[in-house]
């Protein structure tokens, strides 16, 4: 009796060694680190970048995790008009993910959150990178992530309509236009077209997402490319802010944008452009291209609304103010990484981070430029150069523009992040909650932008034009 009793016993203490022995297993990595048995999780948030970036990303993730098997890349997928909402109540409450699909900003850095990735990642690899990418994803100076590619915004016509109202779009593309070229032209497309329905000249979101996008396009070919310079003036208090709210309320008074372009979602804007409603619409990308051809498709296979056209899609430069430089609003998209204020994971922080960069850089260089190929916008890095710069496709005529429109890009500006804070807050605070009714004819351009002033003045003191 008492043998099978020690018997037991020793059964037990070996079962529990060896459950202990298996929480503690070390694993030679292909880099020849030790690590923990148990896996580190990186949590990724992002968005459906471009079409195919479900299957992309899980392409990269499967490579990844094969090359570190203790690393566990987990994903999820956010919707365009709330990720941003639900990424900022989560760093807000100290727990955001480990890398979010979006550019770092002053914001994110004060939160002491966002974290300076070349403490972590190596100088030879971030030479990968080319550099004037890499600089919109500083905020002070300092690196908070990687860009995944270079991207422009601009505005686009339908060839047909261009054409039957007798503009040379070629000579846009090649040379520009101004601010009084561009109404000139788009009042000859504002009409009543064949099917007896308002056809817009132009047509510019002004609900949903990046409301006041128009805006910020038409302050960058106005002489005020930045909200805060340089010199870490604010600049929204030039004339030059006065006199491009009045150029937009005068495109809605004129009828050439539609009345209630402060309703237009993105969505709605497409389906003016999709019925020959609009003759110009803006925002435009490159990528468009790509989204109007598998439109034209349906629309061929009649399984489009019956009321939309095959559109031929022609990119065009922003118009800008006489006298003043075309600028093209462009920039970077990109993840940038981040840190748990209370952070419990099976590594320690610092291994964590470590780990967190190397996904980092899986998820932007190499293979990952295939976003860059699809979106047909160049790439950031030697590495996606190398596998992906022969296999573009576009329009000769777009791919020409896209290649003008990025010589016209300018770099950003690295400010103070708590002056550039104030300067957002003041933005999010006035200009975007002022400007639907602006659109809407609710108040006027000379009440904006006396609002405008007195809070900058109030906020900046004299450091204002």
């Amino acid at each position: 009796m008492k043998a099978k009793k020690l018997i037991s016993i020793l059964l037990t203490i070996i079962f529990i060694t060896s459950m202990l022995s298996g929480c503690s297993k070390t694993t030679n990595q292909p880099n020849g680190e030790a690590s923990s048995a148990k896996k580190d999780i990186v949590k990724v948030w992002t968005f459906p970048v471009e079409k195919d970036y479900e299957q992309n990303f899980a392409k990269i993730k499967e490579d990844f995790e094969s090359k570190n098997p203790n690393i566990e890349i987990q994903v999820e997928v956010l919707s365009w008009a709330e990720g941003v909402k639900k990424f900022d109540t989560a760093i807000n409450a100290g727990d955001p993910p480990d890398l979010m699909f979006i550019v770092p900003s002053a914001k994110y850095v004060q939160t002491g959150l966002a974290v300076p990735i070349e403490d972590y990642i190596d100088k030879e690899t971030l030479s990968d990178y080319y550099p004037v990418a890499l600089e919109y994803m500083k905020v002070g100076g300092k690196l908070y992530g990687l860009p995944l590619y270079m991207k422009i915004h601009t505005i686009a016509g339908n060839k047909k309509l261009m054409e039957e109202a007798g503009i040379d779009w070629k000579k846009i593309q090649e040379n520009g236009w101004t601010w009084d070229e561009f109404k000139e032209l788009t009042k000859k497309g504002t009409k009543i077209n064949a099917e007896g329905k308002q056809q817009y000249g132009f047509v510019f979101h002004g609900a949903g997402v990046d409301i006041t996008e128009l805006l910020n396009h038409m302050l960058m070919n106005n002489g005020l490319p930045y909200m805060v310079d340089e010199k870490g003036k604010f600049t929204y208090t030039d004339p030059k802010f006065l006199e491009t709210l009045k150029f937009i309320r005068s495109l809605i008074d004129e009828g050439i944008m539609p009345k209630e372009s402060n309703q237009i979602t993105p969505q709605k804007r497409m389906e003016l452009f999709y019925t020959e409603q609009a003759m110009i619409i803006g925002k435009a990308m490159p990528y468009y291209e790509v989204v109007i051809g598998d439109n034209n498709k349906k629309v061929q296979e009649k399984t489009a609304p019956p009321d939309q056209k095959v559109v031929d899609f022609v990119l065009l430069p922003e118009p800008h103010a006489a006298g003043q430089k075309a600028i093209t609003p462009g920039g970077v998209d990109g993840y940038s990484m981040f840190k748990q204020k209370n952070y419990n994971g099976p590594v320690s922080q610092e291994e964590h981070l470590r780990n967190v960069a190397k996904v980092l850089v899986a998820l932007t260089s190499g293979y990952a430029g295939i976003s860059a190929k699809i979106l047909c916008l160049p790439q950031v890095t030697k590495s996606g150069d190398q596998i992906w710069k022969d296999k573009y496709t576009m329009k000769p005529e777009n791919k020409e523009e896209v290649d003008r429109l990025f010589k016209n890009v300018l770099p950003p500006v690295q400010v103070d992040p708590a002056l550039s804070q104030k300067a957002q807050k003041l933005y999010d605070e006035v200009i975007k909650a002022e400007y639907p009714a602006l659109l809407g004819g609710d108040i006027t351009p000379e009440k904006m932008y006396e609002d405008v002033k007195k809070a900058a003045q109030e906020i900046f003191g004299d450091n204002v034009y």
